[in-house]
């Protein structure tokens, strides 16, 4: 008997790791609408896919299996009018590619546009039904002003995975924060899933960088480097002590690095006389475009570069995957704060030096 009941027990464990879900999409859109083809992009075992079907008298579909309910977006396009100019020129503003609509493929789901590009979803699976419950809230709450940025989209983001911690629209919103891992605002969210999303390999990646961030995070101690400035000179992060620090890891061609500068320089010059430095490290491999932008920005502080780009030693060494990043470090060597910008880094150090 226990044998059958071990076997058994084999056999749903085999079915629920191998499960799958079937997806049947069928589409709508007005007569005489312009579009002729509908696109469907979606991830697929850590590939982006794009897969098309041809518009038929107001119709399309999209049918297959998938691993498991996965976000997709349609697209329909409608031809450039033959001898129109690329829209990158500037020349064509009328898009190529529009009318857009979001939705989990699993199950029988029944797509429609209106002749305005409207679009809309009716159907689905479960993760549909939590999918259109999230985006109701994101639209409604987003009309008030005071609703914009990261920590609007982290509060919602907590409220959904409270709601539902088993459900793929948690884990796939969640990702929104695991770009940058901060591990004060990521961890939280991370251990609200359920234990069948956390072993899921996404989320397994992602716990493996949140306890690479948590070394490093606020309340941490840092660790020191040697890189050689414009001239050559070596410069230590150690050199520093008995300041404060901020650790500006950027590169000549990253654009939001460049467009933070103007900003990072009123900071700097507001508070360079009050035992406040700051210490840039480039991830670039090429020392005239590096040296170039210095001087294009016109940035006043000290500047290191290995000039091995994504293989610095100290990128990898303070697990630096993405720039722009920062680190905020005191007299003692003791990290107190993370990718501080603007308004909330100039509290910071009017709160520790004034």
């Amino acid at each position: 008997m226990n044998k059958v009941i071990i076997l058994a027990g084999s056999l749903l464990l085999s079915v629920s790791l191998y499960a799958q879900v079937n997806y049947h999409i069928t589409g709508k859109v007005p007569t005489g609408y312009p579009a002729s083809i509908a696109t469907i992009g979606y991830p697929n075992d850590g590939k982006y896919m794009i897969d098309s079907a041809i518009i038929k008298s107001g119709r399309f579909e999209f049918k297959g299996v998938m691993a498991r309910p996965e976000l997709a977006e349609i697209n329909l396009i409608i031809p450039r009018p033959a001898g129109a100019r690329s829209n990158r020129s500037g020349e064509d503003k009328s898009p190529s590619m529009k009318n857009i609509i979001q939705l989990y493929m699993d199950g029988n789901i029944a797509v429609a546009f209106d002749s305005d590009g409207n679009g809309s979803v009716t159907g689905g699976g479960n993760e549909q039904k939590v999918f259109n419950e999230y985006m109701i809230r994101i639209i409604e709450e987003g009309k008030n002003d005071n609703n914009k940025g990261m920590d609007f989209f982290r509060q919602n983001v907590s409220q959904l995975i409270k709601q539902h911690p088993d459900s793929y629209v948690s884990l796939d919103m969640l990702e929104i924060f695991a770009g940058v891992i901060q591990p004060a605002t990521f961890e939280p969210m991370y251990t609200g899933l359920s234990k069948r999303m956390r072993n899921t390999p996404k989320a397994i990646s992602w716990k493996k960088r949140l306890d690479e961030a948590k070394k490093f995070d606020v309340g941490q101690p840092s660790v020191d480097f040697t890189a050689n400035d414009q001239g050559g000179k070596p410069v230590s992060l150690s050199s520093y002590k008995g300041r404060y620090v901020l650790v500006d890891f950027w590169a000549s061609w990253c654009g939001p690095c460049r467009a933070s500068f103007p900003e990072l320089i009123n900071t700097y010059n507001q508070f360079k006389g009050k035992n406040f430095a700051i210490l840039g490290v480039s991830l670039d491999d090429n020392k005239e475009l590096w040296l170039k932008a210095i001087e294009t920005d016109s940035l006043p502080w000290d500047q290191v570069s290995e000039l091995k780009g994504a293989s610095s030693d100290v990128a990898q060494l303070y697990n630096v995957t993405q720039i722009p990043q920062n680190l905020l470090i005191d007299p003692n060597g003791i990290i107190v704060g993370r990718n501080l910008t603007g308004k909330s880094l100039d509290e910071k150090l009017a709160k520790l030096l004034n």
